[in-house]
Formats: structure tokens, sequence, C-alpha cells
């Protein structure tokens, strides 16, 4: 199976300018990212970005880096604008796969499950939630949450994403409580088809791309990951990953 992984990432960031080339115990975020996903069972591996200084220092470290313009809106539009100039040469990929520039916690191993899972079952579209054990990050309109229709063999199809706390509890349960992580996989058919759709209401009221492909009858499914993953948007975020990445290191 021929795959690939695109990590889409920009310096212009409202909350975190510059946010890519933040140094987490003194290597670029960025860094810390693609050294992940070049760990995994992916053939290739692409930081793509519209920003010379990221490709810059992309390279510096001995990285693939493709320059896209800046018209995409959101990540997966940034892919589908490099998966055009990959293609221009002639190559094809089975498995794409997208990882969000800003999630240095990614693990390897959760990469080659996804990839896995793409050769073991019938699924289109994949991605990663994580049980939410604490009511705070549940009620938190900045931690997205995930709904699982059912779980099967390790994974599950998810049918609505929110920012808001769903599903409706009156007293928090955590057993029914999910995060989503901002990783996705599609078969070379499904991104094909994604990119043919039109922006959907429910994407622009919550701002959630993936309400698109949900809105539109494609089926997502995601596979449940302990490892923790969070998501940097903030300095504050920077240095809580800072921390688990020190405790790693020493353990």
């Amino acid at each position: 199976m021929n795959s690939v992984i695109l990590i889409p990432c920009r310096l212009e960031s409202t909350r975190f300018p510059n946010k890519p080339l933040a140094l987490i115990l003194g290597k670029p975020m960025i860094q810390w990212v693609y050294e992940a996903a070049e760990k995994s069972d992916a053939t290739e591996v692409f930081v793509i970005t519209d920003s010379e200084q990221i490709v810059k220092m992309v390279e510096s470290f001995d990285g693939q880096a493709i320059l896209t313009s800046d018209e995409p809106q959101n990540g997966t539009e940034r892919c589908e604008e490099a998966m055009e100039i990959l293609a221009s040469d002639g190559t094809e990929y089975d498995v794409i796969i997208n990882i969000q520039g800003d999630e240095p916690l990614i693990s390897s191993m959760d990469i080659n499950r996804m990839l896995d899972l793409f050769e073991e079952e019938d699924v289109d579209v994949l991605t990663f939630i994580q049980p939410i054990n604490i009511e705070e990050d549940y009620r938190n309109t900045n931690i997205v949450k995930a709904v699982p229709t059912s779980f099967d063999e390790g994974f599950c199809d998810v049918c609505y994403f929110s920012r808001s706390p769903v599903p409706f509890m009156d007293e928090f349960r955590p057993e029914v409580a999910f995060k989503h992580i901002g990783i996705y996989g599609f078969t070379a058919t499904a991104f094909e088809e994604i990119k043919n759709l039109d922006a959907s209401l429910l994407e622009e009221v919550e701002r959630l791309e993936q309400l698109r492909w949900v809105q539109n009858h494609i089926v997502v499914s995601a596979m449940v990951t302990e490892n923790q993953m969070i998501g940097v948007d903030t300095p504050e975020d920077l240095a809580i990953v800072e921390g688990i990445l020190k405790q790693k290191s020493i353990t």
C-alpha cells in the first residue's frame, strides 16, 4: 500500500503567531511532528505550507516540504493542492494521511494503527478520538467533541462533531465523552470525493471542516487512542506539551 503523510502548517495564527517554529525542548514544533511521522510505516512524509520560512526550516533538518499557494482555507484544502503537485509527476497514493502541524505528541504507533486498519477494514475516512475524563474538558468549547455511534473491533463511526458539550448529560459520564484528535486518513477514492464538496452550513456554524463530510453522508470512522495528544493552539498549550515531553524523556 502506497501511503503519504501530509503535514499542513502556516505561520499566520491569530492566537499563536509563528507557531510551527516555536521551540519545544530546543526543537521546532514542526520537527517533532515530522520526525514522529517519519518513524511510521508511511511511504512518504511532506510538510506542506505557503511559507518559504517553514520550507527552509524543514529542509534544515533534512525533511521534505512542498510550497503551496496561500489560497487554501483549511488543512484539507492545502492537502488537495499538495496532492495535485505530487500527481504532476505521476505519483499516486492509496492512502493519504493529514496530520496537523500543531500535534507534536502524535505517535508513530498510532499512525501505523491507522495504516493497518486501512488494509484490514473497509473504511473511507479515519480519524482519532480520545476519552474525556475531566468534566471541565467536556464543557470546554475549545476542545472538539466527537459522538460515536457504536464500537466494533477497536473502531467506530462518528455521527457528529461539535465544540459544544455533546452528548448532553445532566451529570458527567466519562464513558460517553470523547474528544476529537485532528488527524485524518483517507483512501484515494474518498479524498477525491471530498475535494468536490461545497462548504456546508454546519461546517460554517461550528467552524469544523469534518462536518462538511458528515453532512454529505460520508462515513467518518474513528479509532480510540489512549496516547496523550494535545493540539497546540496557545503558548499555554505549548508549556503543557513541553512538560509531557520532559516527563517522557525521564521515564
